[in-house]
């Protein structure tokens, strides 16, 4: 069995008041939430979004999502608007030569949990640090989801 790191987050009242009902704890409701989402985040990617977008939609995403702040309340619906205001604003389907009425269809065809895992896979790109330095980083981390 893999060794076990402790971790206490804070969380908020109607999230504590859900995981007591739900389960048969607090405890082992954060826990299961905790240990679960890595993995359902991992087939997510793999089984329903691998194939979806095109590389310059891809790498539209991690560039318009470069200093967003993922707020959980709101998960799942960061990334139509980024886009919406990457491409109008500057111009960034234009840059990664991708059709914006054509990516925002099929963001909008996304199921909120398909978008948040969108959302927190854009952001690991520059949580990762893999991009500084490395030409092709980007390259190569979107290639994972083609």
């Amino acid at each position: 069995m893999a060794k076990e790191k402790a971790v206490s987050p804070r969380i908020s009242e109607s999230s504590h008041a859900f995981y007591g009902k739900t389960f048969d704890n607090v405890h082992q409701g954060t826990y299961f939430v905790l240990e679960m989402f890595p993995a359902v985040y991992g087939l997510t990617l793999a089984r329903e979004l691998k194939g979806k977008f095109t590389a310059g939609e891809l790498m539209l995403m991690i560039d318009v999502n470069n200093g967003l702040f993922l707020t959980p309340q709101i998960s799942g619906q960061h990334m139509d608007i980024q886009v919406a205001d990457g491409c109008s604003l500057d111009r960034l389907d234009e840059k990664w030569k991708v059709d914006a009425k054509k990516m925002s269809k099929k963001i909008g065809e996304l199921t909120l949990f398909q978008g948040a895992c969108l959302e927190i896979w854009s952001r690991a790109f520059w949580e990762s640090g893999e991009w500084e330095g490395h030409g092709d980083a980007l390259k190569k981390y979107v290639e994972a989801l083609l």
